[in-house]
């Protein structure tokens, strides 16, 4: 893909984020009664406006692109290129205040994402990446560090109730190897992870709406995103990923996966 194309595409994603922003901020102190879906996590009328909003931005910019969003159903999803959004990613976060809540897009191309952003409205961090485009914090280049080994490791995860007994042992080999553990973040670990800040970053009982659009963030950052199995992550993809800055590290917590999840 020419970067000129891929440089049309991050205009139009910024418009959408800056779209969506504006919206959860003009609604943040609003007093809000969530819905509780059928997969028991929480909705509100805020998730379903930003949605609409990027969707609206889309079909105007790009009618032959699907859309496939955590809220409303899939759009010509089998279209070359498809947009994928999670309008609140942390939307307990949101309802508590915490501004670790943010709005995900992405873009694929044959089910591939080429391009990602990681919106936080209110910390006003945005981090943007794409395919042979660096990831950038606030048009600001950014870089995964470097770690050797998990012991030296900062390890995050979105919530330990996520997991069930299935995943639960995986979960706890993993923070015993870690150096250092943290919860809690949503998408504004993954983006800090991609600078520099975090070394492991992994979440279960995900959609792609939530990682598909980190996919390219971290990338670009020269980090590495995979399923449990190492292998890349698509439209097809399961519920469980993983994230590190470094290789090598990756692959241990491969090793920690594969042997409690066999």
């Amino acid at each position: 893909m020419k970067k000129i194309d891929l440089e049309h595409f991050v205009t139009s994603m910024n418009k959408m984020a800056d779209a969506s922003g504006q919206l959860i901020r003009d609604h943040r102190w609003s007093s809000i009664e969530p819905e509780i879906k059928a997969d028991g996590s929480p909705v509100t009328s805020v998730d379903q406006a930003v949605e609409e909003r990027i969707r609206e931005i889309i079909a105007t910019e790009f009618p032959e692109h699907g859309i496939c969003g955590e809220e409303f159903s899939d759009v010509a999803a089998d279209s070359e290129f498809v947009w994928v959004i999670d309008p609140i990613d942390g939307t307990l976060p949101f309802l508590a205040g915490f501004p670790v809540f943010g709005t995900l897009i992405a873009l694929l191309h044959h089910q591939q994402p080429i391009l990602g952003t990681i919106d936080m409205p209110i910390t006003a961090d945005r981090w943007i990446g794409g395919i042979d485009r660096p990831t950038t914090l606030n048009d600001t280049q950014v870089q995964v560090r470097h770690c050797s080994d998990l012991s030296k490791a900062m390890f995050t995860t979105s919530n330990p109730d996520f997991y069930d007994d299935s995943t639960r042992g995986a979960l706890d080999a993993v923070k015993s190897a870690s150096q250092l553990n943290l919860y809690g973040g949503s998408c504004m670990a993954y983006g800090q992870l991609a600078s520099g800040r975090l070394d492991v970053a992994m979440d279960v009982q995900f959609d792609i709406y939530d990682y598909l659009p980190l996919v390219p963030v971290i990338q670009g950052a020269g980090g590495i995103i995979t399923d449990w199995q190492g292998r890349e992550l698509d439209q097809l993809s399961g519920d469980k990923f993983l994230a590190c800055g470094d290789k090598r590290v990756h692959e241990q917590v491969l090793k920690i996966l594969q042997s409690h999840c066999a």
